[in-house]
């Protein structure tokens, strides 16, 4: 299996700047956006306090691979939880899963 490597863009998290990104997981049935947003190692507390709490608003580029392969980044503002959070040697790091809106 061949895994693209998305390049990190400007993002927010809540009130958090930073950078990350989402991406259209088409292995899950639905398909599921799904992402990461990586802070500033100050910022670390605030970022693991998100963690299994209310959906928070990320901004940011979401990346979408077409039939042919090709990746285009959209700019998107969409609402997600973030699932699990860790320190990394890039600051530090919180895995996103964009959360269903109800119609």
């Amino acid at each position: 299996m061949v895994m693209a490597l998305f390049t990190h863009q400007d993002a927010q998290l809540g009130e958090l700047e930073g950078t990350g990104y989402l991406f259209l997981n088409k292995d899950t049935f639905p398909a599921s956006m799904q992402g990461v947003f990586f802070g500033p190692e100050d910022q670390a507390d605030v970022m693991e306090s998100l963690v299994d709490t209310d959906p928070v608003a990320f901004k940011g580029i979401m990346y979408k691979k077409n039939r042919a392969g090709q990746i285009k980044g959209t700019a998107v503002e969409v609402t997600v939880d973030v699932t699990q959070f860790r320190e990394v040697s890039m600051g530090a790091r919180a895995l996103l899963q964009a959360v269903e809106e109800e119609e």
